[in-house]
């Protein structure tokens, strides 16, 4: 079972990283409603010194021209520079393209005049130094374009078509740079400065990509050839991607192709605490993926002390203050779950390998375990000592949807048990925060028990499948009793036996955050897994399930949002 293998990786530093590029994250334009302007940012800068980090080393490949469409200047000059890192030895290894975000720079002012090229230019990509370290040493090459010349609000970029050139400009950025770490595979000087003869493994490709930067890495992705001729030029397919809090900043309504993932095995990190993406639209590549026939899994993982900016040592910024709402999660001065810059840049590190490694290893059950990606396990509490939110989309093969939150009339419900629809991409609950629109959630509210909903079926044969998953939360303004049962679920099969399993507060899925004393409740709605291994249903016939039922008859009052009821796994 799985797709890899899995061994504890590097652990990076624990200090923080010298001072000296600029500061504020203005990843997003999608973010933003009417009177939400930014300010200029700051003159102050923070720059990641590579004399901290062995394996890595800074180079630059001359100019090149890009090309672009839809707007008057049809091309765009830049130097092609970036960072790269290498590991020991003289063998070909696997290699990790990582690309950073859209941040504020002489390139890219908002609320201001940018240029191009321009001086000082901030240096994004140093700002993921110590995770190219991390790599280097767990046995992986990593290069790491400056992709600076992509956002730059010049050359026909404007507020009206930065995203579109965005596109444009990063995918030829990226290939360039590919195209050149191919050509010194082959022992061609290019200008990398390195000894790169015979270590490149062209067919081992993996992309981590934040904000901007991560919708360029899924979008460079789905856009990759297969053929030998591709893979030998480094334009072959990618085996990998892992996201952090990623966009391409277009509004989720307008553009849901722009949220679609290629087939690889994938994960979506993003943080709660993010005030550049506070609406936690980056998992709406998540739910874009659930409607794919996908062969390999996605993992949608929520940090919820996570910022955006942290994950970049180049970005000075706590982007928290933007907006600081639901202070006992997300204020640093008061939370006991606001993660710090160095544990942020920690758990990406270690989790990339680990993800890494389940992709290019033999994987057992344990390993997936261990990277949140086992659908025959409960959902994790915490990864890597952190504590996590997770919803995992298993392949289509490995699914069966017993219940979806739009198909609400499949499902029989008591008539105490109030039940309302709030449809993807609608605002339905009024909050001071933004909360994730979607995805559609049914929320089902008693006031006496026991109440229930059942949903009919004919005769399921659940037993080739390992788990029964449930994505839920809990309603922010409702108080569980903590450490108690609060709802059942049960299978019934078609000799009329049944099983019942208590669902406790304790899951993770049933985490509830603090109200903030200034704002209420305010911290995100997002549903996550709830996984009840099928072995725990003692009694029950697996093979003929005539219904799924959640029967609250343990909690006396109580309100809380589904989404879906799925078998899953195998």
């Amino acid at each position: 079972m799985g797709f890899g293998g899995w061994r504890r990786g590097h652990q990076p530093r624990a200090g923080r990283l010298g001072l000296a590029l600029v500061g504020i994250s203005l990843a997003l334009g999608l973010a933003l409603g009417p009177g939400q302007a930014i300010a200029p940012p700051p003159d102050f800068t923070l720059t990641p010194d590579l004399g901290e980090f062995s394996r890595v080393w800074p180079y630059d490949l001359g100019d090149i021209t890009l090309t672009q469409s839809g707007v008057a200047v049809d091309t765009l000059p830049l130097p092609l520079t970036g960072t790269i890192a290498l590991p020991a030895g003289a063998a070909p290894v696997p290699w990790v393209v990582v690309l950073h975000g859209r941040h504020a720079g002489c390139h890219f002012q908002p609320d201001g005049i940018s240029a191009w090229p321009c001086a000082p230019e901030p240096r994004f990509d140093r700002g993921f130094a110590y995770l190219a370290q991390a790599l280097a040493e767990a046995g992986y090459g990593v290069i790491m374009p400056n992709l600076n010349a992509a956002f730059t609000e010049t050359y026909g970029a404007t507020a009206v078509t930065r995203n579109e050139l965005a596109d444009q400009r990063s995918g030829q950025i990226i290939d360039a740079h590919l195209t050149r770490l191919a050509q010194a595979h082959r022992g061609d000087q290019v200008g990398f400065d390195l000894p790169l003869m015979g270590r490149v493994d062209l067919a081992r490709l993996a992309m981590v990509g934040h904000s901007m930067g991560g919708g360029a890495a899924a979008l460079s992705a789905i856009r990759r050839a297969t053929a030998a001729e591709a893979i030998a030029t480094g334009l072959g397919p990618i085996a990998a991607l892992v996201l952090v809090s990623p966009t391409r900043s277009y509004p989720m309504a307008q553009r849901p192709d722009a949220y679609q993932l290629p087939d690889v095995p994938t994960v979506v990190m993003a943080g709660g605490c993010d005030r550049d993406i506070f609406d936690l639209s980056s998992l709406y590549y998540v739910e874009m993926a659930r409607q794919q026939p996908r062969t390999t899994p996605v993992l949608g993982l929520l940090l919820p002390g996570a910022n955006h900016n942290f994950f970049n040592a180049a970005v000075a910024e706590d982007d928290y203050y933007r907006q600081p709402d639901h202070g006992s999660l997300c204020d640093p001065q008061r939370s006991r779950d606001r993660l710090s810059r160095v544990a942020q840049e920690n758990f990406l590190a270690q989790y990339t390998q680990a993800f890494l490694r389940t992709v290019w290893s033999a994987a057992g059950d344990a390993a997936l375990a261990e990277v949140g990606m086992a659908p025959h396990r409960a959902a994790p509490r915490e990864l890597l000592g952190q504590p996590v939110l997770t919803t995992l989309v298993s392949p289509k093969t490995q699914r069966y949807t017993v219940f979806q939150a739009e198909n609400a009339p499949a499902a029989r419900l008591t008539p105490g048990l109030k039940a309302t629809l709030c449809k993807p991409l609608t605002d339905c609950q009024p909050s001071l925060r933004p909360y994730p629109h979607f995805p559609a959630l049914l929320t089902l509210g008693w006031e006496a028990a026991p109440e229930s909903l059942q949903v009919p079926l004919e005769g399921v044969d659940a037993s080739r499948f390992s788990s029964l998953e449930l994505r839920l939360a809990p309603d922010r303004s409702w108080a569980w009793p903590q450490g108690q049962p609060v709802f059942a679920v049960v299978l019934r099969d078609q000799q009329g036996g049944a099983a019942r399993v208590e669902i406790p507060s304790t899951v993770p899925a049933l985490r509830q955050f603090e109200p903030d004393p200034t704002h209420g409740y305010t911290a995100p709605l997002y549903p996550s897994s709830l996984r009840i291994p099928l072995g725990q249903f003692a009694g029950v016939d697996l093979a003929a399930v005539t219904s799924v039922e959640i029967v609250f008859d343990q909690a006396a009052q109580g309100r809380l949002h589904l989404a879906s009821i799925e078998f899953v796994g195998r």
